[in-house]
């Protein structure tokens, strides 16, 4: 049986006239189409909660193995696997409120993620595990995606993998899009490692 994979990003917002993490997701999708082992999912997702929320769930209705997700952050300069989703919505137009009343304070990652890091290190890709997502849309997604496993019986198969910045006026820039398409096919090999020993059938 295949692994199928769901691989998110998020389009531009704020002053940014891209996104780091789509800018890495389209350049690895490129080259990888699936194999005889993976079928893949990509998407690009809103910033927006009202917009994002329902796109997520209905993305996770074709009950994926694993939902891989990716977000841009300007104040990193490498990446970051993020090891805790907070049931917190913080918007500057809203009341700060839970992302899930009914859910737990937050999600601790249940995935090898010091071995993974180690492991992209060891790739000379820096990379550093993070304890704490934010509060707008990056850790909701993270957040989100975890609960519905959670909900499923299942606590490891949701990740949020945080980017940086990448200034596309810089000479560097195409480098740095490179780069991070070796660290997404990097980590897609490692949880495809993880799934092939870890996998119950998902209904």
């Amino acid at each position: 049986m295949k692994h199928r994979i769901l691989i998110t990003a998020f389009e531009p917002f704020l002053q940014y006239p891209t996104n780091a993490s789509m800018q890495i997701l389209s350049h690895w999708a490129e080259d990888s189409p699936g194999s005889e082992r993976v079928v893949f999912t990509t998407e690009i997702l809103p910033v927006d909660y009202e917009l994002a929320e329902p796109r997520l769930g209905d993305l996770h209705a074709d009950s994926f193995d694993f939902a891989l997700h990716l977000g841009q952050s300007p104040r990193i300069d490498e990446y970051q696997l993020e090891m805790v989703a907070l049931n917190l919505k913080s918007d500057p137009t809203t009341p700060t409120s839970p992302l899930s009343p009914l859910g737990p304070t937050a999600f601790t990652s249940q995935l090898p993620l010091d071995t993974w890091c180690q492991d992209l290190r060891e790739h000379d890709l820096p990379t550093s595990v993070s304890f704490h997502a934010g509060t707008y849309l990056c850790n909701a997604t993270y957040y989100w995606s975890t609960e519905i496993y959670r909900q499923r019986g299942l606590s490891d198969r949701s990740l949020f993998v945080h980017v940086p910045l990448i200034d596309m006026e810089d000479t560097n820039a195409e480098n740095q899009i490179r780069r991070g398409s070796r660290m997404l096919a990097r980590l897609v090999r490692l949880i495809e490692g993880h799934l092939d020993v870890n996998q119950a059938p998902l209904a």
